[in-house]
């Protein structure tokens, strides 16, 4: 019996070595076909094979930079996919690592951006700002759907000039370093911003599980701006809410 069990064994050890090392070495293009439904993404220059390439990332019209990224081939024994990343551009760099399982996913992510490269996506709101970013212990995990279901990190900003534009006109504004701490709420992730030195609310970015993200300024933040809101609101009462869809998540999709 211990016989014929070997023989089944190893012809089926060879096959799925086989059937591994297959799909490893399949061409890095491959990895459009995991793409194709994600709206607005767009991987071009793809190089390299499945394990090990390269490609150049736009979405929603934006450059986003070469991304490389090489598997790691001992996740597959937890049932994972995994994979060691970096993605660069001018203006910025960031690496980490990202994972996907039968029901969950994950990302981690560690990074500078330099304020030009902020700006660029600014630039459609006429927003320019300056000064250096650094992203540092961020990790996400999210489930089958897609939508996050735990959240930490954090974002230093080293301060700097701001130019933005209000009722028609533009200003000029000189803010001093923020940091943002990223965290899980029970409506979904939010990153709360505050002055380095002072524990006050300057801004909350939120996403909620419809794919929308809300900006909240609070009173604060428009005095260091140099526009005080009006009114007897405290420093860190909301004062202006801006919420723009990023994405559908993939239920809604489906209906």
């Amino acid at each position: 019996m211990r016989g014929k069990a070997k023989c089944v064994l190893i012809p089926l050890a060879g096959l799925i070595a086989l059937v591994v090392v297959t799909i490893l070495l399949a061409p890095a293009r491959v990895v459009t076909l995991l793409t194709d439904d994600v709206d607005e993404l767009t991987l071009r220059a793809v190089a390299g094979r499945l394990w090990n390439g390269t490609a150049e990332i736009r979405y929603r019209g934006h450059d986003l930079g070469t991304l490389a990224w090489s598997l790691r081939p001992g996740d597959l024994l937890a049932g994972e996919i995994g994979v060691d990343w970096m993605l660069e551009h001018v203006g910025y760099s960031a690496s980490g690592t990202g994972a996907l399982g039968t029901a969950t996913g994950s990302v981690t992510a560690s990074g500078q951006v330099q304020g030009v490269a902020v700006s660029r996506f600014l630039a459609a709101y006429h927003i320019h700002i300056e000064g250096d970013f650094e992203l540092d212990g961020l990790d996400v995990r999210i489930d089958h759907a897609g939508l996050p279901v735990a959240a930490q990190g954090n974002l230093h900003w080293s301060g700097g000039r701001a130019l933005y534009r209000l009722s028609g006109q533009f200003h000029d504004a000189s803010l001093p370093a923020m940091t943002g701490t990223l965290s899980m709420t029970d409506s979904g992730p939010e990153l709360r911003c505050v002055q380095a030195d002072e524990p006050v609310s300057l801004m909350t970015a939120r996403l909620d599980p419809e794919g929308w993200a809300h900006i909240d300024v609070t009173k604060a933040l428009t005095v260091l701006a140099g526009y005080p809101w009006p009114g007897s609101h405290a420093d860190d009462d909301v004062v202006v809410t801006v919420s723009e869809r990023l994405f559908t998540p993939v239920a809604a999709a489906l209906d």
